[in-house]
């Protein structure tokens, strides 16, 4: 699979059906902002980093798995699972980049969300558990 083509990160879009407006619109803010204590600003640590890419790039997989048949792509359009990207944070994105190798930009906002293309995530996977399997 060729993904050279794609983005190595993009912004995640959200699709809504309508747009609140008004009451409605501040009440929903007030109720994210309540929610998002900043956690997803703060850095993985590298176990946690390696076992989250597991976790993401698993699921991707899977994606891929279901995408061969037209049931499988409805469910992914309906779960927004891609088999081609990863969904994380900017904080998370930094880090997966650096990881990978990869020059990191600098437009990246910690606090939203990404989706990264599925074979950095897999680079830095697999520079993550060559740290953890070298003999210590």
């Amino acid at each position: 699979m060729n993904l050279s083509q794609l983005p190595a990160f993009r912004p995640v879009q959200f699709r809504t059906r309508f747009k609140l407006r008004g009451l409605a619109a501040k009440r929903k803010a007030t109720a994210m902002a309540a929610m998002n204590l900043g956690a997803e600003q703060m850095p993985f640590e590298p176990n946690a980093l390696y076992r989250v890419l597991h976790f993401r790039i698993d699921t991707a997989d899977k994606a891929a798995k279901r995408a061969k048949w037209a049931g499988g792509q409805m469910f992914n359009l309906l779960t927004g699972q891609s088999a081609h990207f990863v969904p994380l944070y900017g904080t998370h994105v930094r880090q997966v980049l650096s990881w990978a190798g990869q020059n990191v930009p600098g437009g990246i906002a910690p606090a939203d969300r990404y989706e990264l293309r599925l074979d950095y995530a897999k680079l830095a996977y697999k520079a993550l558990r060559a740290k953890f399997d070298q003999p210590k």
